[in-house]
């Protein structure tokens, strides 16, 4: 019996103890050459075909000329179930593994900003505010901080992480004049999303911007600082990436941090750009281990 050859869209990696140590004390790490050619072809055609891909809500905080929820397609599913690329990720989570939860399309044009600093509270509400969660990006154009850059900068956790956000909003949320205090001008002056002019002194000054080839991808953990940087004018006539988000094998929901969340996003007259949290919350109870009940999630 012939069997058709499947190239396999995921090379294989054998992360070292220094990596590993490395991603458990700064919360990122540079992956090159993780993904094959077929793979990055395969994301750029979903990326340019997807009409999920559009141009942000004015509300939206990113400067951004595309931008994409809940992008996903037969090769985002491929990458999750090969063999190679769950190994890669139990290597780097001490083998508790991770589970997908969210693939996303971004696209700059030259001189656009992208995001300013911030943590990933809002895309990671629904995970109980220690246990982690994680972010793949991955260029779809190739990154060089010398030239046009339009890449990322980030800074470790070790300098400064963003843990304490998301304890203080959870602690925030189950207070019993909650809803009293987002009503106040104290609230409405407060960012929970992004860096304060004293942070972002501190994370420019200790900011990591590294060059990326078509192929090579960051992982980072919710609690790492990160921003987007612009892309300059150049050859390329935008810069696009794929990001993949992941819960943690041991993460558990938190319905409580996720309602609360939302409370504080739209009392700031913003409308909510994706709803995963309330669609993890048919399948979840608080406290509830997200891996162990997630099965069928990508099937509704």
């Amino acid at each position: 019996m012939n069997k058709t050859l499947i190239k396999p869209l995921i090379n294989h990696l054998t992360v070292s103890i220094e990596d590993r140590q490395f991603f458990k004390q700064h919360g990122f790490i540079k992956l090159k050459n993780v993904f094959t050619n077929e793979t990055i072809n395969e994301l750029q055609r979903l990326i340019a075909q997807s009409n999920g891909m559009k141009t942000p809500p004015q509300s939206y905080s990113g400067d951004m000329s595309r931008i994409g929820y809940d992008i996903e397609e037969k090769v985002t599913q491929n990458i999750c179930n090969s063999d190679n690329f769950q190994n890669l990720i139990k290597q780097l989570t001490d083998d508790r593994g991770a589970t997908f939860i969210q693939g996303i399309g971004f696209e700059l044009t030259p001189n656009q900003t992208g995001f300013n600093w911030h943590h990933d509270i809002m895309s990671l509400c629904h995970v109980m505010p220690d246990d982690l969660a994680y972010t793949l990006w991955i260029p779809l154009d190739p990154i060089n901080t010398k030239e046009q850059h339009g890449g990322l900068a980030y800074v470790s956790r070790q300098i400064y992480s963003a843990q304490h956000y998301f304890n203080l909003v959870y602690q925030l949320v189950k207070q019993d004049k909650f809803n009293a205090f987002v009503q106040t001008e104290d609230f409405k002056n407060w960012n929970f999303q992004t860096a304060d002019p004293v942070e972002n002194f501190i994370l420019e000054n200790n900011k990591v911007e590294d060059d990326f080839e078509l192929g090579d991808a960051l992982l980072f953990d919710k609690f790492v600082w990160h921003k987007s940087c612009t892309l300059k004018r150049g050859k390329l006539t935008s810069r696009r990436a794929y990001v993949m988000r992941f819960l943690d094998g041991k993460a558990r929901y938190s319905n409580t941090l996720m309602e609360g969340t939302y409370s504080l996003y739209q009392a700031t007259s913003n409308d909510l750009v994706t709803d995963v949290g309330y669609q993890l919350a048919k399948f979840l109870q608080e406290g509830e281990i997200i891996s162990e009940k997630l099965i069928n999630f990508k099937e509704q």
